[in-house]
Parts: C-alpha cells; sequence; structure tokens
C-alpha cells in the first residue's frame, strides 16, 4: 500500500489557503515571507514621489506667478507685438506643462481611490455592520437601505472632519524659490512639500467626502430582489451568465483560495461547458457570457488549459464574451500571497498580455474599441492589436520581457476598455464590457475594484450616442451591496469596488435600457435598483453549499424602444460530486 498518492495534493496546495492553514497561519508566513525592499520602493514611486509632486506645485503656481507679473511689467513699455507675444508665450506654457502633468494627477487621484477611499468604505460598511445589530433591526430590505445611507452620512462626515483637520493642523509653505535652486536646502524643500502634500490631501479628502456622500444618496435607491417575471414584449433572448471558473493549469491542481479543501483540477468546469452545451443543443443560447476570474491566478498554463477547454466548444465559443477579474490580473504569485509586485514588472505585463491574448482568440473579431469622445465603434479588437509595430512589440515582450513590450500594452490596457459588441439583430441588444480592476501590487489589495475615470467616460458616450438601442454590461465587481443582514467585512470592504456610485451615475439616465452582469462574490442574486437591474452570478467551482457549481440562465425582452428586462431566471446546478483517488480506492468529494 503507497504511503501517499501525489494526486491527492499535500500541505504546499494548502500555503495561500485560509481553509487548509488557518487565517493566523496564513498571516505570520505573510509576514515572514514580505519582500519589505519592494514595498519600500512601491511606497516611494507610487505614493512619496507623487506626494511631493503635489506638495511643490503651491511653490511653483506661486514662483511662476511672480515672475510673470514681472515680466509683464518690463514689457510693458515695449511694442504692442512684443507685448502680446510675452503674453500669449505665458499663458501656452502652463498650458503645456499642464498637460503634461496629467499623468501626476491622475496618480493624485488614484491615490484617493486606493488609500481613502477603501477608508471610507471600510468606516460605511463597519457602521453598516454595527447598525444591523442594534435593537430594532429587521429583515425588511428598505430598512436594511435605510442603515446603510445612515451609515454613509456619519462616514463621510468622520473621514472628511479628519481631513480638514488634518489641511489645518500642517502649515502651508509657500516661501520655497524653486528657480535659485542654490539657495534651496533639497531637505528643507522635500519636508515644506511633503507638508504642502498632506494640506492638500487633508483639503481634498474633506472635499471629496461631500462629493462620495452627495453621490452614494443621489444615485443608490432601495436595493430590492428581483420581483416576478414579466410578460415577454417584442423580442426574447436568452443568455448564460458564468463567471469565476478558476481554471487552474494542472491536471491535479487546486486552486488558491480553497486548496485541498476545494475541486481538484478543470473537471467542475468542463461539467458547466458540458452541460451548457446540452442546453444550447436543446434551445440555443443568444450569448455565453463570463464575468471574470477565468483562471485562478492568470498564469499562462491555465489561460492555454482554458482556450484548449474552449476548443472542444466551438458553438459556446462563437458566443462567448469574456471581462478580466482580479484573479486573472492582479495575482502576483499563486504560491505566495506575501510577494509584492512593482508598477513596472514583467510579471504585471504578462498577466494582462495573457488575458489579451485569450481574449483576441475567443472575440477579437466581435468586439470592437470605442472612440472616447464619440462613443462611436472603433476597428474591432483583432484589427487594433495588429496595427503596425504593435505585433512584435506584443511578441518580445512573451518572448523576453521587453521593456518596450511592456509600455505597449499598459497603452493597449488603457485604449482597449470599454469593448463594444454591437447588437445582433436591429431589435436586439448590444454587450460592453468593462475592466473593474484596480491596479495592484500586493495580494491585500488584489480583489479591490475600480472602473476607472476615461473608462466611464466613454461609457457615457456609448449609451447617450446610442439613442435606443439596449445594452448589458459586464463587469467583475458588484456595484450593490446585497439586500441581506450579516455580510462579513471581509467581503463587504475586500472584494468592494471602490467607484460604483460614479458607475451608477453613469448608467443611471439610461437604467431602462441596461443590465449589469457581474461575478466575483461567488453568489446567485438577481435584483433591482430603481429601474436597473443587476445580475451576479454564482461561482462554478467555488463559493458557499448553497451557490457553488451554479450558473444561470436569463431570458430578456427588448421593446422597439430600447428598454430591456429579465423575463425569466433558471439556475442551472452542474454536479453534485466529483471523485479522486486517495491510493485506498475512490471517495467521495464536494463538488465545485
Amino acid at each position: 500500500m503507497p504511503i501517499w498518492d501525489l494526486r491527492c495534493g499535500d500541505a504546499d496546495d494548502n500555503r495561500t489557503s485560509p481553509y487548509g492553514t488557518g487565517w493566523k497561519s496564513l498571516f505570520f508566513s505573510n509576514v515572514l515571507e514580505f519582500s519589505y525592499l519592494k514595498a519600500v520602493l512601491a511606497f516611494l514611486i507610487l505614493i512619496v514621489i507623487p506626494a511631493l509632486l503635489v506638495g511643490v506645485a503651491p511653490s511653483i503656481v506661486l514662483t511662476y506667478s511672480r515672475h510673470t507679473l514681472e515680466t509683464v511689467v518690463s514689457v510693458a513699455r515695449k511694442p504692442t507685438l512684443i507685448v502680446f507675444l510675452v503674453l500669449a508665450a505665458l499663458i501656452v506654457l502652463p498650458l503645456w506643462v499642464g498637460r503634461r502633468l496629467s499623468i501626476a494627477l491622475d496618480i493624485f487621484w488614484h491615490l484617493h481611490y486606493t488609500l481613502v477611499f477603501p477608508i471610507f468604505v471600510a468606516l460605511r460598511e463597519s457602521l453598516s455592520a454595527v447598525s444591523e445589530r442594534l435593537p430594532g433591526m429587521t429583515y425588511q430590505q428598505e430598512h436594511i437601505h435605510h442603515r446603510r445611507r445612515v451609515a454613509t452620512v456619519v462616514a463621510a462626515l468622520l473621514l472628511g472632519g479628519a481631513g480638514f483637520a488634518l489641511a489645518m493642523f500642517v502649515e502651508l509653505s509657500i516661501g520655497l524659490s524653486l528657480v535659485d535652486a542654490e539657495r534651496v536646502a533639497p531637505w528643507a524643500v522635500a519636508r515644506a512639500a511633503l507638508g504642502n502634500a498632506a494640506m492638500v490631501f487633508g483639503f481634498s479628502t474633506a472635499v471629496a467626502s461631500v462629493f462620495w456622500l452627495w453621490r452614494e444618496l443621489s444615485v443608490t435607491e432601495p436595493v430590492l430582489d428581483w420581483p416576478h417575471p414579466l410578460q415577454p414584449a417584442a423580442s426574447l433572448f436568452r443568455v448564460a451568465h458564468l463567471s469565476d471558473l478558476h481554471v487552474v493549469g494542472e491536471r491535479y491542481g487546486y486552486r488558491m483560495e480553497t486548496g485541498t479543501h476545494g475541486p481538484q483540477g478543470n473537471k467542475c468546469v468542463l461539467d458547466a461547458l458540458e452541460k451548457l452545451a446540452a442546453i444550447h443543443a436543446s434551445r440555443p443560447l443568444h450569448r455565453v457570457l463570463v464575468t471574470g476570474d477565468i483562471t485562478d491566478a492568470g498564469t499562462r498554463a491555465e489561460w492555454a488549459e482554458f482556450i484548449d477547454l474552449m476548443r472542444n466548444f466551438p458553438e459556446l465559443r462563437s458566443r462567448m464574451s469574456l471581462v478580466p477579474g482580479n484573479h486573472d490580473v492582479n495575482i502576483v504569485d499563486r504560491t505566495n500571497t506575501a510577494r509584492p509586485d512593482l508598477p513596472w514588472s514583467v510579471g504585471k505585463a504578462l498577466r494582462k498580455w495573457r488575458f489579451v491574448v485569450a481574449l483576441d482568440q475567443i472575440q477579437g473579431d466581435r468586439a470592437h474599441l470605442v472612440d472616447r469622445k464619440s462613443g462611436s465603434l472603433g476597428p474591432t479588437l483583432a484589427h487594433y492589436l495588429r496595427e503596425g509595430e504593435r505585433p512584435r512589440l506584443l511578441r518580445a515582450l512573451a518572448e523576453y520581457g521587453s521593456v518596450r513590450g511592456r509600455l505597449e500594452i499598459a497603452k493597449v490596457w488603457e485604449a482597449m476598455f470599454p469593448l463594444v459588441e454591437p447588437a445582433i439583430d436591429p431589435q436586439g441588444y448590444g454587450v460592453i464590457l468593462l475592466d473593474s480592476n484596480a491596479p495592484s501590487n500586493v495580494a491585500l489589495t488584489n480583489a479591490i475594484g475600480v472602473v476607472s475615470p476615461t473608462q466611464l467616460r466613454a461609457l457615457r458616450s456609448v449609451l447617450n450616442g446610442s439613442h435606443q438601442g439596449a445594452w448589458l454590461i459586464l463587469l467583475h465587481h458588484q456595484v450593490v451591496e446585497y439586500p441581506v443582514l450579516g455580510i462579513n467585512l471581509r467581503d463587504r470592504i475586500g472584494l468592494a469596488l471602490m467607484n460604483a456610485p460614479d458607475l451608477l451615475a453613469v448608467i443611471a439616465p439610461q437604467s431602462a435600457r441596461t443590465v449589469i452582469l457581474h461575478g466575483h462574490r461567488h453568489i446567485d442574486w438577481v435584483g433591482i435598483t430603481g429601474e436597473m437591474v443587476v445580475c451576479s452570478a454564482p461561482s462554478v467551482t467555488l463559493g458557499m453549499e448553497q451557490y457553488r457549481g451554479r450558473f444561470s440562465i436569463h431570458e430578456f425582452s427588448v421593446s422597439p424602444t430600447g428598454r430591456i428586462q429579465i423575463t425569466a431566471n433558471e439556475r442551472v446546478k452542474v454536479s453534485q460530486t466529483i471523485r479522486s483517488l486517495d491510493g485506498l480506492g475512490d471517495r467521495p468529494r464536494e463538488a465545485a
């Protein structure tokens, strides 16, 4: 009798699983294995340097203004043409510099979304959790919504007050002369700049808190369970909604989250695809939508396994649409959650490159880039990826991680979303694909979501430009919290879409023409907020017992005016158990 069957896994498969090792063990192992040098470098590049740039801005503005005034006075007696040229140069120069500093401004607001707004979300959700335990709390969904709005108000007041207090505590330094550098001590400049940055950051936090409060209170209506099905309207469409496949790259591999306490290999994914193919053969599906976390860690082997799986299901593949999940692009190392990443690392670039390659193979000839201003359709993704020298640069990234290749994939990723698949039928609907993953360099924040401002602007243009068209909007992260009590804080905070109210504000004017589909939380739920319908898909492989191993079939009706409604929803359960050899014969395992 063998001592152990290696196909059953071992303790190494549980290194990153809180279920296999426990949260305490996982925490202490991460502390010991964390790369503090990388963390320091990332902190300097992502926080300290942008803070210095923000901090010296007041001095630059004052110094430039003083020299501008002196120049205007000195040329006042000159010919009119010279005065005109000098004034034009003084106006154009700051505008030109300002355009070049837009990246720094984007970094500043990104800091708000990745540092300040998580604090706001943590305050809001902590207060919501406390309010749910107060006397008199009922399970009525309107009551839950009211308590959460109160928590939002209190959180905004606390954070805004803290930001204002910080701004008042720090003294603004405007005496720096950056023109004559010989008279400026570098450390004095740095200290003053950081002080200025703290003041600016405090004021901006106070202002942002008021804005976030107004945004949430103005766009978030009560979140309710989906009511009873409606009668079909002019046309009817059936779509399959899957999410969180977590494909692994090994035949006997386990997933990061569950380790040996979860499913082994990809049989659960294969079972789901076979079940879906049978459903399609019986009653054809219009589309197959997968809302992220296609892979478990975004590795090359995992994507290769997924592409191989889909080759066996051409009818599903030709209808499939994908969006990236945090496991597809933000997992630095599946065997070591303590390992941080640097913003320019080749690993980060390759994870995005792999998703782009898979997207090109699955839907490259159907998905279009969009013009950010007009919302009109641009080239297909397949055409865009093959323009100019882009293929050569992307191949160089794959072959040896070239720097130019990393820059190119960053450019592609920024330009690519939102992707749009236009309506196939005149009275049908289109699909809008969003990237909702916040840039992350550590495991602690890999699951947080942000929809970038550029995507939001483009989304608004698409919705406003389509007039009467109906849309399915796909993203990985959820946009509203479920109307139930007792959701743990880890899920409320660590899995949140940071700027969900901004996304809802863009969609709200067209809510009757849109349906939002997402995954991420591994929960099966369909609900409404106002006229907006939100569909949350469970995971095909992971999640709680009552949800895992399932996907949904939604039926939609689209009216001649573009109003889209769900008319039916079917939950499909994949399987009950899977089996794995343990050297002593077959034993049952929980399916996922």
